[in-house]
């Protein structure tokens, strides 16, 4: 392998690293912000209105939506945030591991597949917002071109665990370190000596 497919190498693993990092850390903050908070209160809202709180059998009837279609929603809702979360984590958690892209893209396509269920339903059910189609669809593609990424890596080295190589990077910081302790020693035995104490 020349020089520069190293360099080329190199690149798409820092790339992939990055990517699966930041939509992973993303995908989560927007899980609990968004997609479990609309579950919260459509759910919340259906079992108010199951009480017979007037406020909310009134804005069911304005939005011509029954109880149970509204918890139906809400219950969605919370399984795809809690889904949600847990592929951010896995893609957060791997994105230094070339040796589980392989896992982590099929956690990536199967929330890509239960995103684009969950839009289907909302698109049917007249509930469908925009705004999710950045978290739903965009991010997990977003971050299988980052585990793609990975793969390619993983191909053409397969021997290869990190992306970073964390190993190599802490061995580095031990040998850079190793030297300041010795010239604080030197220091300390110098001081000693100018304080009249025997050598050690």
């Amino acid at each position: 392998m020349d020089q520069f497919e190293k360099q080329k190498i190199e690149r798409q693993a820092l790339n992939g690293k990055m990517t699966m990092m930041f939509g992973g850390i993303f995908l989560m903050f927007s899980a609990i912000t968004s997609t479990l908070m609309y579950g919260i209160n459509f759910f919340m809202t259906a079992q108010q209105a199951d009480k017979g709180v007037a406020e909310y059998v009134e804005l069911l009837k304005k939005a011509g939506v029954g109880s149970n279609f509204l918890r139906v929603a809400g219950v969605c809702f919370l399984l795809v945030g809690i889904y949600e979360i847990i592929a951010g984590f896995i893609t957060a958690k791997n994105s230094n591991r070339i040796d589980k892209s392989l896992f982590t893209m099929k956690i990536i396509i199967s929330l890509l597949i239960v995103e684009i269920m969950m839009q289907v339903y909302l698109f049917f059910t007249g509930l469908m917002n925009f705004g999710f189609l950045f978290t739903a669809i965009l991010l997990p593609l977003f971050m299988l071109w980052g585990v793609t990424r990975l793969r390619k890596v993983a191909k053409a080295d397969p021997e290869r665990v990190y992306a970073a190589k964390p190993a190599a990077r802490d061995k580095s910081r031990q040998q850079s370190a190793a030297p300041k302790k010795s010239i604080r020693e030197r220091a300390a035995m110098q001081a000693r000596e100018d304080d009249g104490e025997p050598k050690q």
